[in-house]
């Protein structure tokens, strides 16, 4: 999907440097704006895949014209029809292609194909990203077994941080699968067009889905530190979900109505204006892997305020390119805030200072170096 730019990014450089990419798509995008945005269409050694699993009662009538075989067969076992029809279906994707690599890039989709990974004759690698790695094994007890079972069937574990790595571990027993690979952003895209204006009202940003993950309320406790201090400030907050009836209660509970402006969805052109705009970043998450938005803001030069979770300590060196708090901390992240609103200094040293670490260490150049050398040695490995 178009906010899934990591995965989008990814096989585009891929693809610039003469790989040939095959994405298998989970779900149906009727849109075509992700096709539309990138134009992918016009990459000649990309080929898009729709998804295997059928998704309505058309697609459904669509396989067994298509597909009888695999419908007669699933039907000998009744009682697992859809377990026995999803994973024939699985298998017959992969069939007759000649793949060197599979990559699973949640590991979410890789337990998906769990029961079919052990059958693919390519090398197959997963990632681990956040959610499915440290909320579901506490919200589902299976999760902890699959994500076991998993990592057992799978080549490589790919790892967006040395704390996803570290949580992984509990359930990975071998450990030398595993590999780091941070995230990365295009620096041509994320580049500062405008100046920040020093004086007048303060412009605080932040973009990111309305779930707990994000830790809007810890948010909004901190701002609130600004509003005692007489801090002439807006915080502009991008994004939507199912916990916004609870973040619009909370901000009018808090008397902030005032300050803080939910904008909803916005696409890469608009958010990147709001980079402009904006004089510092904000980011109050209870968890993450690495946050793009971060790697984001500070190639726009803007000074992150950041709680340490996931990995954010591996992005930010607190004071020298960006200012960190604990988990939950808002006093401490409302201190950071007060420090930028009333340091222009500061903010503009802060930002610099951040351009420069996205330059020399989260480039998707690099990244792409990365997988490229990991792909070669596991192919190298299995053939020697």
């Amino acid at each position: 999907v178009i906010s899934e730019t990591f995965i989008t990014n990814k096989v585009l450089h891929l693809c610039k440097r003469g790989h040939d990419v095959t994405v298998f798509t989970h779900r149906k995008n009727k849109s075509g704006d992700l096709k539309k945005l990138y134009k992918l269409d016009a990459i000649p050694n990309l080929t898009i895949v729709p998804p295997a699993i059928p998704i309505d009662l058309f697609d459904w009538f669509k396989l067994v014209v298509s597909k009888p075989g695999i419908f007669l067969q699933s039907l000998s076992s009744p009682r697992s029809f859809k377990s026995t029809s999803r994973n024939k279906l699985l298998a017959k994707t992969f069939e007759h292609r000649h793949f060197d690599i599979i990559h699973f890039e949640f590991s979410g989709l890789g337990i998906f194909y769990k029961d079919v990974i052990s059958k693919l004759k390519p090398i197959t690698v997963v990632s681990c990203r956040g959610t499915a790695e440290k909320v579901k094994p506490l919200s589902v007890p299976e999760r902890k077994t699959q994500m076991t079972e998993l990592f057992k069937a799978v080549d490589s574990i790919h790892c967006v941080s040395q704390d996803m790595a570290q949580t992984i571990t509990a359930y990975c027993n071998q450990p030398s699968k595993i590999f780091v690979n941070r995230p990365s952003i295009d620096i041509s895209h994320f580049k500062r067009t405008e100046r920040q204006i020093e004086n007048g009202k303060i412009i605080i940003l932040s973009v990111g889905r309305f779930t707990f993950q994000k830790g809007y309320l810890t948010g909004l406790l901190a701002v609130k530190k600004l509003v005692e201090k007489n801090i002439d400030f807006e915080w502009l907050i991008v994004g939507d979900g199912p916990q916004l009836e609870e973040i619009i209660f909370h901000i009018h509970t808090l008397g902030l109505q005032n300050q803080v402006k939910l904008l909803g969805k916005k696409n890469k052109t608009e958010v990147l204006e709001l980079y402009n705009r904006a004089d510092v970043f904000l980011l109050s998450s209870v968890y993450e892997g690495i946050a793009n938005v971060v790697l984001e803001a500070m190639a726009m030069e803007l000074p992150v305020v950041s709680t340490r979770s996931g990995g954010l300590d591996e992005v930010i060196d607190p004071n020298v390119d960006g200012l960190l708090a604990d988990v939950y901390d808002h006093e401490t992240l409302g201190n950071h805030l007060i420090e930028l609103c009333t340091n222009p200094d500061l903010r503009k040293r802060l930002g610099q200072q951040a351009r420069i670490k996205i330059e020399n260490q989260f480039t998707i150049e690099r990244q792409i170096d990365e997988f490229e050398t990991v792909y070669t040695s596991l192919v190298n490995k299995k053939s020697s």
